[in-house]
């Protein structure tokens, strides 16, 4: 049983996998929300009539997306993996969103604040998600080339650049998706066939892509 959590992004989720069934609490991503999600992961498994004794293994959202999101995430699943002596997995945020659609070709895209969007290519071959090309950071009017036919392009990054990213991939005949989605479903399904057979952090890196958290005050003035 795989118990997973993300808050990297627009929605907050907690998700348990348990016989490739998926159970899956979702809500706004906000600081009273972070602030309070061991207490929300504990509700969330009573619920289920579940508890963290029940779990065998925790994933979580890894990145790239909010720096502090994602920090709470790999804070909370490193504690209850620690705790628990579970393995604990960490899933790319770009992959996830993939995840969304298996059956279609995906560029996914995340507002990386600082007018800056993480950015990811992935195809679906023999029941796999496969990136295609290598995922970045990138200024919004200096976006790469991508090859993928006909892909869905999904995530935060197509809301805040809705106009750059049409001009830049409408030549794939891509299909547009700016909804937000609760993704620690999916992070749950792509983790189960990477856990280690005991706690190690080795698969739970947090993934940034950029270094740098913020501008500084002067670099804001400037894009104003």
């Amino acid at each position: 049983m795989i118990l997973s959590l993300d808050t990297s992004g627009p929605l907050f989720s907690i998700a348990v996998l348990s016989n490739n069934l998926i159970k899956q609490k979702s809500f706004e991503a906000n600081k009273a929300n972070s602030e309070k999600m061991i207490i929300e992961i504990h509700i969330f498994l009573k619920n289920l009539q579940l508890s963290l004794d029940d779990i065998n293994g925790i994933a979580f959202g890894a990145g790239p997306g909010s720096f502090s999101g994602v920090r709470v995430a790999c804070g909370i699943a490193y504690g209850i993996a620690f705790a628990k002596k579970i393995p604990i997995n960490g899933v790319n945020i770009l992959k996830a969103l993939a995840a969304l659609n298996p059956d279609r070709n995906t560029i996914s895209c995340i507002d990386a604040r600082m007018n800056q969007i993480y950015l990811g290519a992935f195809e679906f071959k023999d029941n796999k998600i496969n990136s295609i090309d290598n995922e970045g950071v990138y200024d919004p009017d200096n976006l790469p080339i991508l090859h993928v036919k006909k892909p869905i392009i999904i995530g935060s990054g197509l809301k805040s650049f809705s106009n750059e990213m049409r001009v830049k991939y409408d030549y794939l005949a891509p299909t547009y998706d700016e909804k937000n989605y609760a993704l620690a479903g999916e992070i749950a399904k792509l983790s189960q066939n990477d856990f280690k057979h005991e706690f190690d952090l080795s698969n739970a890196a947090p993934i940034y892509l950029r270094n740098k958290v913020a501008n500084t005050i002067i670099e804001r003035q400037k894009s104003k």
